[in-house]
């Protein structure tokens, strides 16, 4: 069953830029990752250091594959430093509407 994945990324001032431009650069990879299907990032209106990433992947098992992928390649913590907080990641069931 696909799953939605919502990250949520509270940058730190200024830092969203660099964020997004290390976002560019890994989801070619991203894409061709075993279950992914779709991903993309997006900045607030209102306020441009709050990011979400949406992701359908074909499992939360895929997903948790692909979070220690980019544990192990370094990327994840590259884009941690970025953050203001911790990202808050949710798993959705996609209803088939």
């Amino acid at each position: 069953m696909t799953v939605k994945v919502l990250a949520e990324f509270n940058c730190a001032d200024g830092k969203a830029d660099k964020f997004i431009e290390i976002c560019q650069n890994i989801f070619p990879v991203t894409r061709q990752f075993d279950g992914c299907s779709h991903i993309d990032i997006s900045a607030a209106q209102e306020d441009p250091n709050r990011l979400i990433m949406t992701e359908n992947l074909a499992s939360k098992e895929h997903h948790l594959k692909y979070l220690e992928y980019r544990t192990n390649d370094g990327n994840l913590e590259k884009l941690v430093a970025l953050l203001a907080s911790p990202p808050e990641i949710t798993y959705f069931d996609l209803s088939g509407v």
